[in-house]
């Protein structure tokens, strides 16, 4: 009794709690049997952690690649920094823990649409794919690296009639947007419906944005752009010149001396005077730009193109404007028109084009193919979009095989009638069979018929079956 008393003193009490102790303590406290599990566990990721990196050195494609970077690191003298990031690249994800960047290389992946369930039956009609669309923007923002921290705003006109805004939270990364943060808003900028976040938005931000949509109704999405390469082509006084494609297909481009702080009614004058009645795209003077658009995918296809654009003119600035070959009014001209049509099939003959065509501009939208090829990257990332697919990669109807079993045994004269059919649209068929007539045969279940007849040649003839050959005679014979 002694013994037994004195071993349960020196034992920690835990009451089935195994929080406070040391692992010496814990593992005092185990089974043996919990311990090899845990030991079994720890030994099985170890192998196979080793069994992956054994299965990467021994490729040859792996070996010749990091033979080809040292080799042409030792010649270009570069440095170790140089030599990790192009590992790292090459290794992609994996090799991001050579980077010293690590926000660039962020593997975090918070999905886009977090509305599930009967949280959507809360939502107006529309306003889930709007909130997904917006904040995919926001995404896609980020992956491209064109983010200010928490500064920037976008804004989405959610309804014509109530004149209701989905704007972002002033306070949250791009990352972090979702479908459920964005707010909605008035044109006021009074909270309607104050998201799943505490954060608020950026009341002055907002007046900009608030003077386009009340001066111009067709524009459904603007973003504020403040990358560096944006600002500073905003803050030349040439502003952005026409080199590039990524230029002209944004249109003409308005300039406004933004100067900040709360707008008066001169300071909401001047800017929609500036932005003028059909330009999407809007300079302000050292503060970036404004990218509007009649669609979401619009707005983002004009901010793609910006930022491209500002890029390439910074890179060709160092040689001086007057090396500069700027395209022509004409050029510009077409260039921009060819961009507002749909893209039509090369395979299809000139009437057929032009049905094709009337179908795709009632479907297609500025930049929709664009963003439909981003959501699919996102999707297949695992952000989970939401995006509804106007047109969907896989064909939603496959072709179906046939089956031999399903194939009728007439079918072994098709080739004699496609032969045909093909005479009779050269005009050298002269049977003239009409269409229903060289078609008779698809309505028959068979080729054949079987028909009694009797024996002939005997005295007491008896009824025989007897297959015969259906055929069809021609009309005009």
């Amino acid at each position: 009794m002694a013994d037994t008393s004195q071993q349960e003193l020196s034992e920690p009490h835990t009451n089935g709690a195994m929080d406070g102790l040391t692992e010496e303590e814990k593992s005092k406290i185990r089974p043996a049997d919990i311990d090899a599990g845990i030991a079994g566990r720890n030994d099985m990721r170890e192998m196979e952690r080793r069994k992956r990196v054994e299965m990467m050195m021994n490729s040859r494609l792996f070996r010749e690649e990091l033979e080809r970077i040292i080799e042409t690191q030792m010649k270009d003298g570069a440095g170790p920094s140089g030599l990790l990031q192009q590992i790292s690249d090459m290794m992609g994800a994996q090799g991001a823990r050579f980077n010293g960047n690590v926000f660039k290389n962020s593997n975090c992946v918070v999905p886009i649409n977090d509305i599930r369930g009967v949280e959507s039956m809360g939502y107006a009609k529309g306003e889930k794919l709007l909130r997904c669309k917006l904040a995919a923007v926001f995404r896609l923002l980020d992956l491209y690296g064109w983010t200010q921290n928490v500064g920037g705003q976008m804004t989405a006109r959610l309804n014509q009639d109530q004149e209701h805004f989905l704007v972002n939270p002033y306070g949250l990364l791009y990352h972090e947007i979702t479908a459920s943060s964005l707010i909605k808003v008035d044109m006021q900028g009074s909270v309607v419906e104050q998201g799943t976040t505490n954060f608020g938005i950026h009341i002055t931000g907002f007046q900009l944005h608030s003077t386009i949509h009340a001066a111009r109704p067709d524009i459904k999405c603007i973003v504020h752009i403040s990358t560096p390469s944006v600002t500073a082509i905003s803050s030349l006084k040439c502003g952005l010149l026409p080199i590039g494609q990524e230029s002209i297909v944004i249109g003409e481009v308005s300039t406004h001396h933004y100067v900040g702080g709360m707008l008066d009614p001169e300071e909401r004058e001047k800017i929609t005077r500036n932005l003028g009645p059909i330009n999407k795209v809007m300079l302000l003077t050292n503060r970036g730009a404004l990218c509007c658009g009649e669609t979401v995918e619009e707005a983002f296809y004009n901010v793609y193109n910006t930022v491209l654009a500002c890029e390439t003119q910074l890179k060709l600035m160092p040689a001086g404007l007057d090396n500069l070959n700027l395209i022509s009014e004409e050029s510009k001209k077409t260039i921009f028109e060819a961009s507002r049509k749909p893209p039509i099939p090369q395979h299809t003959s000139a009437p057929e084009s032009t049905v094709i065509t009337e179908k795709l501009e009632k479907r297609w939208r500025i930049g929709g193919t664009e963003f439909e090829a981003l959501m699919r990257m996102l999707d297949n990332a695992g952000f989970r979009t939401g995006y509804i697919y106007r047109n969907p990669l896989v064909k939603g109807e496959p072709p179906k095989p046939r089956n031999d079993v399903e194939v009728p045994p007439a079918v072994s004269s098709l080739g004699y009638l496609l032969e045909e059919e093909e005479l009779y649209k050269q005009g050298l068929w002269k049977g003239g069979r009409k269409g229903t007539d060289r078609s008779r045969w698809l309505n028959s279940p068979n080729v054949y018929q079987k028909v009694e007849i009797l024996e002939t040649g005997t005295p007491d003839p008896k009824k025989i079956t007897k297959v015969e050959v259906i055929t069809f005679e021609n009309k005009n014979d």
